[in-house]
């Protein structure tokens, strides 16, 4: 799942960004996001429940200073070590991929 934590954005929908000013509200947003993530049901592998792996990745992406976009590694973001890491998502589609094929 990708996050846009941008504090202010730029939407076709809408002729005005959003004001500046929101960081805490986006934040609790986020989480609030990685916290639904975390209760999606992963499949084990085998239960034919679920999906197989999942992970959060937290951008800031404004729509208006495309330059500055870009990944956050700063809480809320899952931190190294945390089964929503991106590093974590990729450990675990590899042990899958072995545990189906054998090795890599």
């Amino acid at each position: 799942m990708v996050i846009n934590a941008a504090e202010r954005f730029r939407s076709p929908l809408r002729q005005a960004p959003t004001p500046h000013g929101m960081r805490d509200a986006v934040d609790a947003l986020v989480s609030h996001c990685i916290v639904q993530m975390r209760n999606v049901t992963e499949s084990g592998g085998g239960s034919g429940y679920g999906i197989d792996a999942k992970c959060c990745i937290v951008v800031e992406a404004d729509n208006i200073d495309l330059g500055g976009t870009g990944y956050r590694m700063t809480p809320p973001a899952p931190r190294p070590g945390d089964p929503l890491h991106y590093d974590s998502f990729i450990q675990k589609l590899c042990q899958l991929y072995v545990n189906r094929f054998g090795r890599v």
